[in-house]
C-alpha cells in the first residue's frame, strides 16, 4: 500500500495532509517543514529516517502521534474541501501574509480560504475607514 507521502503530490497538497493530522502551532512539526518543506516532513513522519536536528526520542513521539492520525480517508477529506470550495494559501504564493514569516517555525503550515484572497494583501489600515 502507497504511503501518504507517495500519495500526495507537491508542497500544496503535503501542507493541506500535514494541516489535517499535526495540530496548530505543534512545535516539531513546525520545526520540521521550515527546513525540509511539507513533501519531505510527510516522507519523514512515514520513515525510519533520523530527522537532523531532532532528537530520536522527539522523533518517535512525533511520528507516532502523527502516523495515528493518518486515516483511510484523509484523501478523500482532501478533495472534499477542495468541491465545496476551500482554497489554500501557502508560503510560495503572492497572497501570503508576508507577517506570518515573522513566526518562523510556529508558522502556520497553510491558510484555508474561501472567495477572495485579495484582502490579504491588503494593510488594515486601507480596508476600514
Amino acid at each position: 500500500m502507497a504511503t501518504l507521502a507517495e500519495q500526495v503530490q507537491g508542497e500544496r497538497m503535503a501542507r493541506v495532509a500535514l494541516s489535517m493530522i499535526a495540530e496548530p502551532n505543534d512545535p516539531i512539526t513546525g520545526y520540521v517543514l521550515a527546513r525540509h518543506g511539507g513533501v519531505e516532513a510527510l516522507r519523514l513522519i512515514e520513515s525510519d529516517d533520523e530527522v537532523p536536528g531532532l532528537a530520536r526520542a522527539d522523533t518517535l513521539m512525533w511520528r507516532e502521534r502523527l502516523t495515528a492520525r493518518v486515516t483511510p480517508g484523509l484523501l478523500d477529506q482532501m478533495a472534499q474541501a477542495e468541491r465545496h470550495g476551500f482554497g489554500t494559501l501557502i508560503p510560495a504564493d503572492k497572497e501570503w501574509p508576508a507577517g506570518l514569516n515573522d513566526l518562523s517555525d510556529r508558522a502556520p503550515y497553510l491558510l484555508w480560504t474561501r472567495g477572495a484572497v485579495s484582502f490579504l494583501m491588503t494593510a488594515l489600515s486601507d480596508r476600514y475607514w
